[in-house]
């Protein structure tokens, strides 16, 4: 039992190993956010039970903890973190609520992605058991509000994959947490249903949007694009008057399919039917069940095609002259091999019930047609991807979503926060660790002298907000700068609301 003093320097983000919380003995700490940690730990008396994950807040009696225990303690599926304790560790500070759950040693999904290479069939396998854990989730009548890759672990036993991070969830009758209009939720997931709402009630201080299933669904489906192309789909359009000439011009969804070739045509079909505007466009209008017999049934029965890798693992030093990720070559070579390698099956073996077409007769035909797929997709890839080569990519923008270490994430992205309509802010790459440089010049967008807001300062071409009572070393997405911490200053994009020009 620690001293009062000792208890009084023991800060809940930071706690050492050997650190004991309740009846539970802290191991090691595998993940930090704003809201919450994340610590390995063991049960005292009984070592050989665990191991567990504890999951400690960071502000006295967090009222977050309670609604995420409420709604774990209603929820029992094999792909959501089993509840086994809560409680409050007594502190000089207040008492601090507590989680402790089923340990899931895995990796977060897009992790899993980039680093195994699956084909459209593994894909389809995964989502169909988020979504299996979603209609869990629905069926006690609750929401989960921030399904994203990083709350989706691949387990590292079996390969499953593991709904997580339930703390920005909500329970039918739950009472509201967070400030109208939006709920907690990471801006890129939110539905155009949301998006609508809040565009339709910005002047309502009071009005607030209730999330649905089909909220749940259309973010597995943003999460299901970004794990197949590596890119976010463009945000929703707004259905408004005021917006109409905004949002003629807005970019349409592309079809994953498009996007990297090498997408079977069952997941591309899924994956656009789950991002349809309109929830009744959804499979089941939305169900969770629908899309999960959907996925399931597209596993099962989809063809050749389904077992082409999405991406393929390239030599470094060809990444290094093409500026290819090292973990994907491009995906337009993994459809133009995956056509190939059907071609030459098809020669290969020949017998008498192979289809006519398979003779010997049709192999020119065959080699045109390979030939032809290789061509439309190197342009179909220059096509899509002029501008996005330009950029860093999508799992490297500075996104709100919260990595967990291995266990749980901590859903710190699962405050309410302003969605920018029409006009997001810009992003930027991040590297991971704590404690970044500061960068030699501004980033692209940051605003530039005069540093006029309040607040800002001048550093190297570029506008900064220093953190206040923050001293380096800093967390992971803050820089520093001689001992200090600073996050950098975006200009603030609202959606135009005048008429267009005349022309």
């Amino acid at each position: 039992m620690e001293s009062p003093r000792a208890m009084k320097d023991l800060a809940p983000a930071t706690l050492p190993p050997g650190t004991e919380i309740g009846s539970w003995r802290v191991l090691e700490r595998r993940g930090r956010g704003n809201y919450g940690a994340v610590y390995l730990v063991e049960q005292l008396g009984d070592p050989d039970a665990g191991p567990f994950a504890l999951k400690l807040a960071t502000h006295p009696l967090d009222p977050r903890f309670d609604r995420e225990e409420e709604l774990l303690s209603c929820i029992h599926h094999p792909g959501v973190p089993r509840l086994h304790a809560h409680g409050l560790w007594a502190h000089p500070a207040g008492p601090f609520p507590y989680l402790v759950m089923e340990w899931v040693e895995g990796q977060p999904l897009y992790d899993w992605g980039r680093e195994q290479h699956p084909t459209s069939r593994q894909v389809l396998r995964l989502l169909a058991h988020v979504a299996r854990a979603l209609e869990a989730t629905h069926a006690v009548g609750a929401v989960h509000r921030d399904v994203k890759g990083d709350n989706v672990l691949v387990r590292t036993s079996d390969g499953h994959a593991i709904l997580t991070d339930f703390g920005a969830g909500n329970i039918r009758g739950a009472r509201t947490l967070t400030a109208p209009p939006l709920p907690p939720g990471t801006p890129s997931y939110r539905s155009p249903e949301a998006i609508r709402f809040q565009w339709g009630y910005r002047s309502h201080p009071t009005a607030h949007y209730e999330a649905q299933p089909a909220d749940d669904v259309y973010a597995l489906g943003v999460t299901a694009y970004q794990l197949v192309t590596g890119t976010y789909p463009p945000p929703p359009r707004v259905s408004d008057t005021a917006a109409s000439h905004d949002t003629e011009s807005a970019p349409g969804l592309v079809s994953p399919r498009l996007r990297n070739p090498a997408v079977c045509a069952e997941l591309d079909a899924l994956i656009l039917r789950m991002l349809a505007e309109h929830p009744e466009d959804r499979p089941g209008g939305g169900s969770a069940d629908a899309v999960a017999s959907a996925l399931e049934h597209a596993a099962e029965h989809a063809g050749p095609e389904a077992d082409v890798p999405l991406s393929e693992p390239v030599a470094p030093s060809a990444a290094r002259a093409h500026g290819t990720d090292l973990g994907h070559a491009a995906p337009a070579h993994a459809r133009a091999k995956a056509a190939a390698h059907t071609h030459r099956a098809c020669l290969a073996s020949p017998s008498s019930s192979q289809p006519a077409h398979c003779g010997t007769g049709w192999t020119w035909l065959g080699a045109a047609a390979v030939a032809l797929l290789c061509l439309l997709s190197a342009m179909t890839s220059w096509w899509v991807h002029p501008v996005e080569d330009e950029a860093p990519p999508a799992h490297a923008l500075l996104e709100p979503e919260s990595r967990d270490g291995g266990t749980i994430s901590l859903g710190d992205a699962a405050v309410a926060s302003p969605v920018t309509i029409l006009a997001p802010v810009p992003t930027f790459g991040v590297p991971p660790g704590l404690g970044l440089p500061m960068p030699k010049g501004p980033f692209p967008g940051q605003r530039k002298p005069p540093c006029n807001r309040k607040g800002e300062v001048e550093l190297r071409g570029g506008c900064w907000y220093e953190l206040a009572r923050v001293k380096a070393p800093c967390d992971d997405d803050a820089y520093d700068y001689k001992g200090a911490c600073y996050l950098p200053s975006f200009p603030v994009q609202r959606p135009t609301t005048s008429a267009p020009a005349d022309r």
